[in-house]
């Protein structure tokens, strides 16, 4: 490394060292601080002008579908019994919107895009898929904008829905036939 020789730079890098050395604090005795970097902290949310918020309880919710036996479908298109959830959206106000809906989505099924893949990997059930109908009886198609609205009220709301499994192969196999599916809240 060169030695500096103008007069300038000794001045410029002894005031730096002044300006350095009075901005940290005085310890006194050998104590010393080392300082490393132990993480980030991300911070998620959102403001929204929203009729509604979505209830705790609901934006995370396991919807337990039980055992079906793979014999129990006997054909392609075959429906099993309907498994009923809700969500429930709290402090609604009328004065934003009149009524609500909800599109569901995630991975549709590959033979059948009017439900949702079920099972991934080697142990994961294949020919049935997932069906999920609003209140009124619809199928809502997954990705696509909801087909029913409920009127809103002040105060509370529970929208009410039930899943299906649904044979896509004319042989449903047996294994996993969990999926994952999200929820928008839409409003009119």
């Amino acid at each position: 490394m060169r030695p500096l020789n103008c007069r300038s730079c000794w001045y410029a890098l002894l005031s730096a060292g002044v300006i350095a050395s009075t901005s940290l604090p005085v310890f006194a005795g050998d104590n010393h601080f080392v300082t490393i970097h132990g993480g980030d902290v991300h911070f998620a949310g959102q403001v929204v002008d929203a009729a509604c918020s979505v209830s705790a309880d609901s934006r995370d919710q396991t919807v337990e579908m039980g055992q079906i036996r793979n014999t129990e479908f006997t054909s392609l298109g075959d429906w099993e019994d309907p498994v009923p959830f809700q969500i429930k959206l709290e402090d609604c106000t009328t004065t934003v919107s009149h009524s609500v809906g909800v599109l569901f989505t995630g991975v549709s099924d590959g033979k059948d895009p009017q439900v949702f893949n079920v099972g991934w990997g080697a142990g994961a059930a294949r020919g049935v898929g997932i069906g999920i109908f609003d209140a009124a009886g619809n199928l809502l198609t997954p990705d696509t904008a909801p087909v029913w609205y409920a009127p809103l009220q002040d105060g509370e709301n529970i929208l009410s829905y039930t899943a299906r499994y649904r044979a896509t192969d004319r042989v449903v196999h047996a294994g996993s036939a969990d999926t994952q599916v999200w929820f928008n809240v839409v409003y009119q």
